[in-house]
């Protein structure tokens, strides 16, 4: 009897040994599992962190596909520069004129195709304060109304920049397109602090020409159907541009008056 009586106590202990045990473990589970509940849900449209995003990688050799005339430079330096995302195949073309941080007019043009489908453009003033980073901002990017070109309305922003000691004074734009998804972008900054003319800066947007479309039928139909609706920086040009027929035609019905009054003005003085 005596042994019976000690052994059942060492039973109930073990008992409740193992149901601790169990009742710790259930509470392991139930941590682990609200620990995963608590997590925050992924977002996929999210952009990745700047160190995870796929990098750019400029071509050797470019072959331009662009082309962007611009006399009132003066013929200063020009680079044509051709970069490739190989994470999603994304493209810029990149066409500059003079340098940020040196003297005289600083121009930045850029062509930008999506390598994704359905990638989403965001505002101006969101665009070209992403690609000015790297230099010294005197006056923060802001929306700056719109001027017309060949492309329609193009949205602009004024923003100050400083690059090695030289402040510049600069209006950018942007401008998307849906279908084919392309956007061009950049700016035209002064060579001080003196406001640049949006009349000038919508004659380099219209002068912007399509050299060869890679194969890519809408590019080529975007950009065949803007120069139908080019200016020629304000003026229509009759050997340049079309023109509607009647203008076309005064300057031969003026001619064939001028020479029937000079006729009748000879036959009278015989």
């Amino acid at each position: 009897m005596s042994r019976g009586s000690r052994s059942v106590p060492d039973d109930l202990q073990g008992t409740i040994v193992r149901i601790l045990a169990y009742f710790g473990a259930l509470a392991f589970l139930a941590i682990v599992a609200a620990s995963f509940l608590r997590m925050p849900a992924v977002d996929a449209s999210a952009e990745p962190p700047h160190s995870l995003r796929p990098q750019w990688s400029e071509v050797e050799r470019p072959y331009p596909a662009f082309e962007l005339t611009m006399p009132e430079l003066g013929g200063g330096p020009s680079h044509y520069a051709i970069l490739h995302r190989a994470g999603d195949g994304a493209r810029k073309d990149v066409l500059t004129w003079g340098e940020p941080g040196a003297a005289g007019t600083y121009v930045l043009v850029e062509i930008y195709r999506p390598g994704k489908a359905g990638e989403r453009f965001i505002d101006a003033a969101s665009e070209i304060a992403d690609r000015i980073l790297d230099f010294t901002i005197l006056d923060d990017v802001k929306p700056a109304g719109a001027v017309e070109s060949k492309f329609g309305d193009v949205a602009l922003v004024d923003f100050a920049i400083a690059a090695k000691g030289n402040q510049r004074r600069c209006l950018g734009f942007a401008h998307p397109f849906t279908d084919p998804s392309l956007q061009i972008a950049g700016w035209f900054c002064s060579a001080s602090t003196e406001v640049v003319s949006r009349a000038t800066l919508a004659c380099a947007i219209d002068r912007l020409t399509l050299l060869s479309s890679g194969g890519d039928d809408k590019v080529a139909e975007l950009f065949a159907r803007a120069e139908i609706k080019r200016t020629f920086c304000g003026q229509r040009n009759p050997i340049l541009a079309a023109t509607p027929e009647r203008h076309a035609q005064a300057p031969i019905m003026q001619t064939a008056k001028l020479r029937g009054m000079r006729r009748r003005t000879i036959a009278a003085s015989r």
